[in-house]
C-alpha cells in the first residue's frame, strides 16, 4: 500500500483508483473522488485515501490493525467508518 503525493497537489494510490487533488494552489481546500461533496483539509484527503487502500484490498478486514487505521482515517474525515466503507463499495461497483 503507498499513495504518492505529487508536489502537493494530487495524491494517488497503488492498490486503488480512487484519488484526491488540490481545489487550486491558493486554497488549501482538497477533494477527494469518492467524497466528490466535501472540502477536505491534506490530512483530511491522506485519511480518505488510506481508507480507500484500505477498502479496495479487504473493505471489513478482520486484522485488528486495520481496522483501528479504518476507524482513525474515518475519524480523520469526519464520517463513521460504516458510512465509508458503504460509499467506497457502492463506487467499486458502480
Amino acid at each position: 500500500m503507498t499513495i504518492y503525493a505529487t508536489d502537493d497537489r494530487s495524491m494517488t494510490s497503488d492498490l486503488t483508483d480512487e484519488n484526491a487533488v488540490r481545489v487550486d494552489r491558493w486554497m488549501p481546500a482538497w477533494r477527494c473522488g469518492w467524497l466528490p461533496d466535501r472540502l477536505l483539509t491534506r490530512a483530511q484527503a491522506l485519511a480518505a485515501m488510506v481508507l480507500a487502500e484500505i477498502g479496495a484490498a479487504d473493505p471489513y478486514p478482520r486484522h485488528e490493525a486495520a481496522q483501528g487505521r479504518m476507524i482513525s482515517a474515518a475519524g480523520e474525515v469526519g464520517i463513521p467508518v460504516e458510512q465509508a466503507v458503504f460509499l467506497l463499495m457502492r463506487r467499486r461497483s458502480a
